[in-house]
């Protein structure tokens, strides 16, 4: 090859060279190359804008000094062996890593990058080539789309509280309705009984002590009169007339304590928390379940067993927190019903059903625990039970809204915590926390 040719070779290289570069320095991708010695040879526009870098060549000791990498969490710093030219020069083929650069002079970006090694047809290792590419933009187009399915699964759950609100209040309105209409029926004639029992109590007594006289005044009684006194049994009578006016005084005042329970349990909430005791809301909640707890032919009664601590009224929403307990002791009584099934009645008089209820104060809190001995749960279902709609009852028994219900009010309305604990085989309990 003479002078001539060697020259338009050398020149024509020389162009090839050029275009190369500009296709390089062109590219909006970052490409970084180094030799076989790992020294840096070759950085593009772009990779120097990623960097912060004004330059177009550095040391590689000069290099590392404008800027800082970091794993995608933006805060641990990335080592020179997780580079990703580090690692295609090792031999790795390094695929879409994520990280993030932080040049001492320019905006923090995230880049994605690939690279691999450089070898000749030989195999021989001639060096190694990094890609990256800016997706912060993408990144934040995607957060802002994560934010957007947030909104929206939070909108969906707000939109579930708001009918859980509505189911809750309606049921509430409903039961309290017909428990205040219940216990208002009662009270009329119960008063008059009650008066009336005040007023023959003593009548009673002055015809008693009459008829008395007339005994004590009349010692030569007729055989007619001797033989009806027999035939009532009036000795007996005259004895036993006013204890029976004291039961039925005393049933009185039971069903006047019924009363007042069911008033309790139906009181309509104000848009501010009152002072409550909540151990007339439970044991009136209990009267309201009384009759599921009786004996059966199916079964021996269920028996509460309440262990009340000496506790503050708490400001709460009383028909609220009436409600929760509802659907607890339910849910118990449920619980034990399901147990019973394929035992005998006297395979369950052995085990009797039973429902502990606990009430104590902790760490400025009231905690009211509701237990039974029931079949308990498995923990999967136990992971599931304050879901909406979820319910491991049969089709017409259960809407999986109770519990869900329940944890609102105790975690939202009133600021406290609702929890589960249960062994399979042994029962479950639920432990209420409220705030004093």
């Amino acid at each position: 090859m003479d002078i001539s040719d060697r020259k338009q070779a050398e020149t024509s290289l020389a162009k090839e060279r050029e275009f190369l570069n500009a296709i390089i320095h062109n590219i909006t991708d970052g490409i970084v190359v180094c030799d076989a010695t790992g020294k840096l040879t070759l950085f593009n526009k772009a990779t120097r804008e990623f960097h912060g870098l004004s330059v177009e060549s550095l040391a590689p000791e000069e290099w590392a000094e404008n800027f800082d990498l970091y794993q995608p969490d933006g805060k641990t710093p990335l080592s020179t062996t997780e580079i990703p030219l580090f690692r295609a020069f090792q031999g790795e083929i390094v695929e879409n890593v994520e990280m993030i650069i932080a040049p001492k002079h320019g905006s923090k970006r995230i880049l994605l990058a690939s690279g691999q090694a450089i070898v000749d047809a030989a195999g021989n290792k001639l060096g190694a080539v990094a890609v990256m590419r800016d997706i912060s933009e993408r990144k934040q187009s995607e957060l802002a789309l994560q934010q957007k399915s947030h909104d929206l699964e939070q909108a969906l759950t707000n939109l579930q509280n708001a009918q859980l609100q509505i189911i809750q209040s309606e049921k509430m309105s409903a039961l309290g309705n017909l428990v205040a209409g219940v216990a208002h029926e009662m009270n009329n004639p119960l008063g008059f009984i009650s008066a009336s029992l005040k007023q023959t109590k003593p009548t009673i007594a002055d015809l008693v002590e009459h008829l008395k006289l007339y005994q004590e005044s009349l010692p030569n009684k007729s055989e007619e009169i001797l033989e009806h006194a027999q035939e009532i049994d009036l000795d007996y009578t005259l004895e036993d007339l006013p204890k029976v006016i004291d039961s039925m005084t005393l049933a009185c005042d039971r069903l006047k304590n019924i009363s007042t329970s069911l008033r309790t349990f139906s009181r309509a909430d104000r848009d501010y928390k009152v002072p409550f005791n909540i151990h007339q809301g439970i044991d009136s909640t209990i009267l309201i379940l009384k009759h599921r707890l009786k004996a059966n032919e199916q079964r021996p009664a269920i028996e509460v067993l309440t262990e009340y601590s000496n506790l503050p009224q708490i400001e709460c929403f009383p028909g609220q927190l009436n409600q929760v307990f509802m659907n607890l002791l339910a849910n118990a009584i449920d619980a034990l019903e399901d147990s019973n099934h394929g035992r005998s009645f006297e395979e369950i008089q052995l085990n009797p059903n039973l429902i502990r209820i606990k009430t104590f104060l902790e760490n400025n809190c009231v905690k009211v625990i509701i237990a039974d001995n029931g079949k308990g749960m498995s923990e999967e279902v136990k992971q599931n039970i304050f879901d909406h709609l979820f319910t491991t009852k049969g089709v017409g028994k259960g809407t999986g809204l109770g519990l869900a219900i329940a944890r609102q009010i105790v975690e939202e309305a009133h600021r406290g915590k609702l929890t589960c604990n249960s062994i399979l085989g042994k029962g479950t309990e639920f432990i209420i926390d409220i705030p004093v």
